[in-house]
């Protein structure tokens, strides 16, 4: 068997063994003859198909929509569309999903390695199997044959390319692979389109948590709780008003301002506390937002039926920050202010898991809690949501300091993952010259641990490049080792034709342009 990625079983550190795989395996021959060599599995001759589909009478409703997928791409690569059964005919079968049946044709593969995602693809005797981890990996096992091996390339919602193959051989398949980011996310304008999405093997839009959100507001709402309990929220001691945008002195005013009740300005001066972050050095907050979490598992945990099960506790937006004692304490003890947050979410996470073990509770490591604590550790069911935002973006993490922020984030948890920007937020139409960055970013995420990525990138038909970006940046969530250049080049050739290489050669002179105003 060879395995493009082994699965990492680290108790506390990140290590991940990632190795180069081929963009496109070229295991798809073309046959005047009837016979076959050894090893060889033929789909179709002279376009009729010769192949069924066989997909297990209680499949998933994913790896139902695999076997249609297949067909209808199928039907269109060959000529003749093949059919879809439930129980093996005498010709050639494509199994695809799982069953006890399927896992016996690749007995030797540890499935539960395989996570939700990951595939195999493999030729057995005068059969093709698809199958992988569940619920998405029969899926990406068929969308991945259907892109490394038959040539099919999705490049767009509304733009395809599905080669006329009328014989169609496959030989001595053997792909066993998972992808080093068990989350791959992207938000930008394409992949809105679900159905695009999944053939990319794009999995954010089916988990059963929103990727980019800030909850602390919601769990301890200050519509219900700040009037009487304003010891859970943040302290500015006197003296430090300062000025700027999340100065005690300018939320103040923006509180005095707002359509918020004049109760809240009344107590928010008294007591020189704001609404505006939490305290989490407060035991009433901390056990509030405890109790709210165990009610939300308590009413929707039966209904999450795949991985990961993830809880959000994670602080409002902005650099607001508490300044109480104990808060500061912890700040200086441990050199950062997202030890504060760790200490709050590693005792929710520990009640959590004395009912629910397979439950994560994530947080963000953003602005002020961008970097790590010194000694403190997130405990195994802490999962943290790094957002490397204030590094230098013309280069790569290997070369800024942010970069040792997340070597250190992926030594104090078992759980990382990273939410990138990939565009410029100013101007989304303006060149923002990282094509060769970002992929540099997601090899080095890779190899640190790092298990599940967001990007976030632009909107709006003129933004910089979005397609591609949205395209290769799916690619490389995928498989970070592959050759980028080559991945841009094959999106512009199919894309833009004749114009492929006047934008290759402008995508350069950005690129070295960065360079020079950088060194």
């Amino acid at each position: 068997m060879r395995y493009l990625h082994a699965p990492s079983t680290r108790p506390m550190q990140c290590s991940r063994f990632v190795p180069h795989i081929c963009a496109a395996l070229t295991v798809v021959i073309f046959l005047n003859q009837g016979e076959l060599a050894q090893g060889e599995v033929r789909l179709a001759l002279d376009g009729k198909t010769e192949c069924s589909i066989v997909l297990p009478v209680d499949a998933l409703e994913l790896e139902s929509l695999a076997a249609k997928e297949l067909a209808d791409h199928l039907e269109k690569v060959i000529g003749q569309r093949p059919q879809v059964v439930d129980t093996p005919e005498s010709g050639t079968n494509v199994f695809v999903g799982r069953s006890p049946a399927i896992e016996q044709l690749v007995a030797d593969v540890n499935f539960d390695e395989l996570g939700t995602d990951g595939i195999v693809m493999r030729t057995v005797g005068k059969d093709l199997v698809l199958t992988g981890g569940r619920p998405r990996g029969g899926l990406f096992a068929a969308y991945s044959f259907l892109q490394d091996v038959v040539g099919v390339r999705w490049r767009t919602p509304d733009a395809t390319h599905i080669p006329g193959k009328p014989t169609l051989v496959v030989s001595d398949l053997e792909v066993v692979y998972r992808s080093p980011f068990d989350l791959r996310h992207f938000r930008t304008m394409p992949m809105k389109d679900k159905a695009f999405a999944l053939r990319l093997r794009h999995n954010g839009s089916l988990m059963n948590f929103d990727t980019a959100e800030h909850t602390i507001r919601r769990l301890v709402p200050p519509e219900e709780h700040f009037i009487d309990h304003p010891e859970w929220y943040m302290y500015t001691p006197e003296g430090e008003d300062g000025s700027g945008r999340y100065s005690y002195r300018d939320s103040l005013r923006q509180l005095k301002e707002s359509d918020r009740p004049e109760a809240w300005y009344r107590v928010a001066k008294a007591r020189r506390r704001l609404p505006s972050q939490i305290c989490p050095s407060s035991p009433g907050v901390l056990d509030a937002t405890m109790q709210m979490v165990l009610h939300k598992l308590k009413e929707e945990y039966a209904n999450w039926h795949y991985l990961p099960k993830v809880v959000w506790v994670s602080q409002n937006d902005g650099r607001h920050e508490c300044r109480c004692d104990a808060c500061v304490a912890m700040y200086r003890r441990e050199g950062a202010s997202s030890a504060v947050w760790v200490q709050f979410v590693n005792a929710i996470a520990e009640r959590v898991e004395q009912d629910y073990p397979d439950v994560l509770i994530a947080t963000m490591a953003f602005a002020h809690t961008e970097d790590p604590p010194k000694n403190l550790r997130a405990r195994d069911n802490v999962l943290i949501y790094s957002i490397p935002v204030s590094s230098n973006r013309k280069l790569p993490l290997t070369e800024v300091v942010n970069g040792l922020g997340v070597v250190q984030w992926c030594d104090r948890a078992r759980h990382v993952y990273i939410w990138e920007h990939e565009t410029n937020f100013r101007n989304w139409v303006q060149p923002h010259p990282n094509h060769f960055v970002l992929p540099q970013k997601l090899g080095f995420f890779a190899e640190q641990g790092v298990t599940g990525m967001m990007i976030q990138g632009g909107y709006g038909n003129a933004s910089d490049f979005q397609r591609m970006r949205a395209y290769g940046g799916c690619q490389l969530m995928l498989n970070p080792h592959q050759d980028t250049r080559a991945l841009m080049q094959e999106f512009l050739d199919g894309y833009y034709g004749d114009a492929a290489p006047h934008l290759m050669r402008w995508l350069l002179v950005q690129h070295q342009a960065c360079l020079i105003y950088t060194y």
